[in-house]
Formats: structure tokens, sequence, C-alpha cells
């Protein structure tokens, strides 16, 4: 009973882990070149990684079964919090000032979280790339690939490296 009941234990765990792995390759993979205005009004690159355990971006693919008045792109926000990985979205994509994401909660027990990307041949813990007035320019392209390396109880270190769609399928920019 015991061999049992750990098994089913491990068999969710790989389970969960699947499942957070393949929504963040699916996210990824239909990663778009739409920057959006945040809850202020200033434009933000369709990707960046704001901090070291985190990284926001817009995807395509976001399905509309109801066919309600909304774009199918999603702006949405990996990141680790008390040792919780969690995947948040907005529903619009120029955020209100009071817009709060929707946050699901999809492994726990995570630490070491860590996003890099690959740009003309390197690897980088930042994106974009500071401009010449030392801000990030909201019309950097995509990073050619995304490299997410996490250590996750029982199974130890976990790294992937994503890429991303080529940046000549992008999406317009909003008007400023």
């Amino acid at each position: 009973i015991a061999t049992r009941e750990q098994a089913t234990i491990r068999e969710r765990a790989l389970r969960d882990l699947q499942r957070a792995e393949m929504m963040l390759q699916r996210d990824l993979v239909q990663a778009v070149q739409r920057p959006i205005r945040d809850e202020f009004g200033d434009l933000q690159p369709a990707f960046v990684i704001p901090r070291e355990n985190s990284m926001e971006f817009t995807r395509l693919g976001w399905r509309n079964p109801m066919q309600q008045a909304r774009s199918d792109m999603v702006r949405v926000r990996w990141r680790v919090e008390n040792g919780s990985l969690l995947r948040e979205h907005w529903p619009t994509l120029d955020r209100p000032r009071a817009a709060t994401p929707v946050t699901t909660t999809l492994l726990e027990n995570v630490s070491d979280f860590r996003v890099m990307v690959r740009n003309e041949g390197s690897w980088q813990p930042t994106w974009p790339p500071l401009g010449d007035g030392q801000q990030r320019p909201a019309s950097a392209p995509l990073p050619e690939a995304v490299e997410i390396t996490f250590t996750l109880a029982p199974w130890g270190e976990i790294r992937r490296v994503i890429a991303l769609p080529d940046a000549s399928a992008n999406a317009p920019t909003p008007s400023p």
C-alpha cells in the first residue's frame, strides 16, 4: 500500500511537470512581436525579462469559442514566487490602470528559476538589451531562443531550450 501511494504521488508530480512544460512550450512557440501599453500607458516590449526569475511576452493563439469582442493575442508572464511556478495572463493586451492578471499555479517546490535568451549567437540574462538612453526599447525584436532552467523536487534540475518564431512573422505594433 505504501509503495502504491508513493507511486501515485510521483505520477501526479510527473504529470504536473509535463503539463507545465507543455504550457511553457506552447506559450513560447506562439510568441509574437506585439508590444503592449502597461498600466501607466507606457509602451513595453513584446518580450521582456523584467527581473531575474520572470519573463513576460505577447503570444498568439488565445482561443475565442464564444466570439467575444477581444484579441486572439494574450499577454503572459511566467515567474516564480515563494517556490511556486506561476503563469499569469491579462484579459486585455493594453492594460487599464487597475488590471490584475489571472494567476495559475503550475508547480510547487521550484527553486533556482532562471531565464536566458539567445540573440545573435550569444546567451544573455536580460532582454531586451538596453538602448542608448539606458532604457529598454519597445521595438526590440524577439530573441532567437529562450532557455529556462529550474530545480524541482524530486526531479532535480530541469533545463529546456525553446526556439521562438521568426521575427518576420510579427504582428503590427500599436501606434504611439
